[in-house]
């Protein structure tokens, strides 16, 4: 590592950790939550707002806006300092959740959402980002199990809170909640993170990068948000706007190789540890992402399964997930060693992924919980190894942005795997159903005609139609998995290349207050505000 200006500083006193961790935790979970419960409310969100058609962008608008974010507050941390941009994050995030409850249009609603997701973009990167300013690699493991806490919490809160919500209140309370928790949030943050000061270089800041990365990367995912939707990438509604967002693509690398101070600096590419990390994190949410959707959806058309009862066969994957990042962290604290997990996980989730393909869900309860949990402990003992791998080999100024890397590169995986293994599940659909005498009930999209099929029209089909097209199905998901599965067996491989480095003991960081800083002196990061 480079990068002489900086010098090795002691750790931050355990109980002054406990105290930011508090704080990151919270608008952590602020993330998490939204993600998790807005589901069970989306149907209600519809019928009171008479916008079903649009019923989808209520999720899609978040996610690319928030993706979008993502790198530029990385970058803005980088250069204003972690406070002031997690301070603005939250600030964004509450005042977009007002938005949201006050909505009485669906288009109302899809707007607060894009300036919501503009807000959570910055939520749970920042976060991350702060840790490795207070927690040095080799520490970072021993608050592991904080980190995971939270995600595991919000997986389970979030349908329940959503559920009671709707049931008993209204939907707009799933917004109003943001409220409470988000000001507990900020006044933690507000005052525990003055130990993080404002970083002395001056920058200039790369207003065209900005535009050019916002100009890409939002019309690819829209585009790609739409795939399963419309049932391929042939629709010109697909096409168009990833073609646009490749060529604004085009120019933003032709802008970041000549500026002197880049949004995205090309020398963290070079750095073969975070172009190694970064695939592998778009690659482990190639397969995390889908398998969440793939998996109920295959218990609902293939088994016949109710939504509520098809989620809860999810419990197993998601809470090994978690399981498998506190291992992870764990392990890698106490041996110093973060290479062997990531293969490890790897492994698993390759084999869970390939005996899904082979055997089929649905077959056992006893096959399903054992392959969904290794396939989840697989995925979660490589989330916390790319974080931890690619902020060890970071100088300090890059690590805002490098960290965002991460969540990003994360985020566009997950929406192209959705793309990708929805496009195999519709594709295997339209030529095996062809072979079904009477498929002709099915129109002239068969395959994405029985994806939307609901319970009420699969139970008036006659029972040999509706055979043979669960059969149909249960191929075509096969299919599916065995595609996870190429994918799973790429993770491997990037896990493979990953260069191992020892893992700092302690941090190095310029922009750390000593803790004896005397009181009456203000803060560079309070005095610049």
């Amino acid at each position: 590592m480079s990068g002489s200006s900086t010098t090795d500083v002691t750790l931050v006193p355990h109980r002054e950790t406990l105290i930011i961790l508090s704080g990151l935790m919270m608008v952590m979970f602020l993330a998490a939550l939204d993600q998790t419960i807005i589901a069970t409310a989306l149907s209600s969100m519809a019928d009171d707002l008479r916008g079903w058609g649009l019923m989808s962008w209520v999720v899609s608008a978040y996610l690319v806006s928030s993706t979008a974010m993502t790198p530029i507050y990385g970058k803005l941390s980088d250069i204003f300092g972690r406070r002031r941009m997690v301070l603005t994050a939250l600030g964004v995030f509450i005042a977009a959740s007002v938005l949201c409850a006050l909505s009485q249009s669906m288009i109302q609603l899809i707007a607060a959402r894009t300036l919501q997701g503009v807000g959570g973009g910055g939520l749970i990167t920042l976060s991350h980002t702060v840790i490795a300013d207070i927690i040095a690699p080799r520490q970072r493991g021993r608050y592991q199990g904080y980190i995971s806490s939270v995600f595991a919490v919000a997986s389970v809160l979030g349908p329940v809170l959503g559920g009671i919500f709707v049931d008993h209140l209204s939907w707009h309370w799933i917004f109003w909640i943001n409220l409470p928790l988000g000001m507990v949030a900020m006044a933690i943050c507000n005052q525990s993170l003055k130990r993080l000061t404002q970083p002395l270089q001056h920058h200039r800041i790369d207003w065209a990068g900005f535009v050019l990365l916002l100009a890409s990367v939002i019309p690819i995912l829209i585009g790609v948000s739409q795939v399963e939707q419309l049932g391929g990438w042939q629709s010109p509604a697909v096409i168009g706007p990833v073609v646009l967002g490749l060529v604004f693509l085009a120019l933003l690398v032709r802008q970041e190789l000549r500026v002197v101070d880049p949004i995205l600096p090309p020398r963290l590419f070079v750095n073969g540890i975070v172009t190694v990390a970064s695939v592998m994190s778009f690659l482990v949410a190639m397969v995390m992402i889908p398998v969440t959707i793939m998996i109920p959806l295959d218990y609902q058309l293939a088994r016949g399964l109710s939504a509520q009862a098809a989620g809860l066969h999810l419990t197993a994957l998601s809470g090994m997930v978690v399981v498998g990042a506190l291992i992870g962290g764990l392990g890698t604290g106490r041996t110093g060693h973060y290479k062997r997990f990531a293969v490890a996980g790897a492994i698993m989730m390759t084999a869970a992924a390939a005996a899904i393909a082979a055997v089929g869900l649905g077959h056992g309860l006893g096959f399903d919980l054992a392959t969904t949990a290794v396939l989840g402990v697989g995925i979660g003992l490589q989330l916390p190894v790319a974080v931890i791998a690619l902020q060890n080999a970071l100088n300090p100024e890059d690590l805002g942005i490098g960290t965002s890397c991460i969540s990003f590169f994360r985020s566009m995986g997950g929406a192209l795997g959705v793309a990708l293994f929805s496009t195999i599940l519709i594709g295997r659909l339209d030529r095996l159903v062809l072979a079904v005498p009477g498929h002709e009930v099915l129109g002239a999209d068969p395959g994405l005609a029985l994806v939307h099929l609901d319970q009420s029209a699969t139970t008036a089909l006659a029972p040999a139609l509706h055979a043979a097209f669960s059969q149909v199905i249960t191929i075509a998901f096969s299919n599916v998995f065995l595609g996870v599965t190429v994918v799973a067996g790429l993770t491997l491989l990037a896990t493979v290349a990953l260069r191992e480095i020892p893992l700092r003991t302690r941090l190095i960081a310029a922009d750390l207050k000593p803790a004896t800083a005397p009181a009456a002196e203000p803060s560079r990061e309070c005095a610049a505000e």
